[in-house]
């Protein structure tokens, strides 16, 4: 089989086949839970023969990394807190320093600290600037840019919808479902909103602390992704994301925002392989409802520009 889906793959454990195909497991632990064979493949597919294939390691907590260039190029960084540096950080604080720094952590970790845009923003730009001044930038309104999620997560609602309204689907499935959506609505807030300052210093906090309790939870999120890292394009390798309305302006390493983009992407996979190889979902149910997701991914293909692969791009067809 030439075919690059998950079936072909060396990786692919069959748990059951039916007469639609095979459900499976992935070795590497790419994809969480059970899906279907015919799965478009993950970067680290591998046939029986290849000379370098990925490793295979059973923790779900350490992922491989991938180069980012040819011939030993940059790999692409995880956002790792080392336990030195954070205990170094905690082990000053006073009680109350201590517990503002948690309880801001915790606020950031559950989008429960203020990210308010309200109409400022609106007639901003979203600008994405590379490292090396003479290459060109790319540049959307900011309006474009919330646009865009919010017709995510009404595509997501629609598809929601059929789920609740299915007739062959328990409610504690709806809810396992209903977890995986969630946590889809979590990305596309941090997308749209994570770059809006925070108050680092309240209830006593030092800003130190904070900072490496947030960075920790990027550390947890980027370990969760099913699919791994994609390869950021070389051009973008230490850039910046501007956010510009009026005279105001905010920056954030591009990064961060890579970061975040792939997080919304890999949990909308989850969500489609999860529905696609739902014992009680048909397959044709399946599709009508993954095509939700695809018109997703749709409307992320401006930010096809940031990946250095063209199989990790954005696409709404299949």
């Amino acid at each position: 089989m030439n075919e690059r889906t998950c079936g072909a793959c060396r990786y692919f454990r069959t748990t059951e086949t039916r007469s639609d195909g095979e459900i499976g497991s992935c070795r590497l632990g790419k994809v969480i839970g059970v899906f279907r064979d015919s799965m478009r493949a993950c970067p680290s597919f591998s046939v029986r023969g290849d000379p370098d294939p990925p490793v295979v390691d059973g923790s779900r907590g350490t992922r491989p990394r991938r180069s980012l260039g040819g011939n030993g190029g940059l790999m692409l960084r995880r956002p790792e807190v080392s336990a030195s540096a954070l205990g170094s950080a905690l082990a000053d604080l006073t009680p109350d320093a201590l517990r503002g720094a948690l309880r801001l952590g915790v606020r950031h970790a559950t989008l429960l600290d203020a990210r308010d845009l309200n109409r400022h923003w609106d007639a901003g730009e979203f600008e994405l600037l590379p490292a090396v001044v003479d290459l060109n930038t790319k540049s959307i309104p900011l309006e474009q840019f919330f646009h865009k999620l919010v017709m995510i997560r009404d595509n997501l609602r629609v598809m929601e919808q059929k789920l609740n309204s299915h007739a062959h689907l328990h409610d504690a499935e709806r809810l396992d479902l209903h977890r995986v959506l969630n946590l889809c609505y979590d990305a596309i807030a941090r997308l749209g909103g994570d770059w809006v300052p925070h108050e680092d210093t309240a209830h006593g906090a030092d800003p130190t602390a904070v900072s490496l309790l947030r960075r920790l939870v990027r550390e947890a999120e980027w370990d969760g992704m099913a699919n791994g890292p994609a390869a950021l394009g070389d051009r973008w390798q230490g850039g910046q994301v501007r956010y510009v309305a009026g005279d105001v302006m905010i920056e954030e390493p591009i990064e961060r925002f890579y970061h975040r983009l792939l997080l919304l992407r890999d949990r909308l996979s989850q969500l489609e392989a999860q529905i696609s190889a739902h014992p009680h979902i048909a397959p044709d149910e399946a599709d009508g409802m993954g095509s939700y997701i695809r018109r997703c991914y749709g409307t992320l293909t401006s930010f096809n520009v940031l990946f250095r692969d063209r199989k990790d791009y954005f696409t709404s067809s299949r």
